[in-house]
């Protein structure tokens, strides 16, 4: 895919205890500016691209938890969901790309592929775009 622009957001931070799950996202109040600049050029505002990659990175935490407690795993303290969501041309106007960058000290190797696996078959989100828009998962 040709692109345009990608939007890093750095949206959901689990922290996992005993306690229920906390989602911090980085940015609750925003000034919705949608125009060329902001998401062509990455000017000032907040565009659809970071709201989008926001929502998804917090559903995503979730069903990771989720997924997680089902195959009997530890996720440590802390798991951290950065997306980058990429927009760009395709024949009859614009498409996305979205990568799901997970940081998380309690899963590695296989563990880390079944619980990310099974966190898509979960979320709404991947639901959504499964088939529609390009997805990729990667150990932070």
């Amino acid at each position: 895919m040709s692109l345009l622009r990608t939007a890093i957001r750095p949206a959901a931070r689990l922290r996992l205890s005993a306690a229920p799950v906390t989602i911090a996202v980085r940015q609750l109040s925003f000034k919705p500016i949608y125009t060329s600049e902001t998401t062509v050029k990455g000017g000032p505002g907040t565009n659809p691209e970071e709201l989008f990659g926001g929502g998804y990175a917090a559903c995503f935490g979730g069903a990771l938890a989720v997924a997680a407690k089902e195959l009997k795993l530890n996720l440590g303290s802390e798991t951290t969901i950065t997306t980058l969501v990429s927009i760009g041309p395709k024949p009859k106007g614009f498409q996305l790309a979205v990568e799901l960058k997970v940081a998380n000290s309690g899963l590695e190797g296989e563990n880390f592929n079944k619980a990310t696996d099974l966190a898509h078959e979960i979320c709404p989100f991947s639901h959504a775009v499964k088939g529609n828009i390009e997805v990729k998962t990667v150990k932070a």
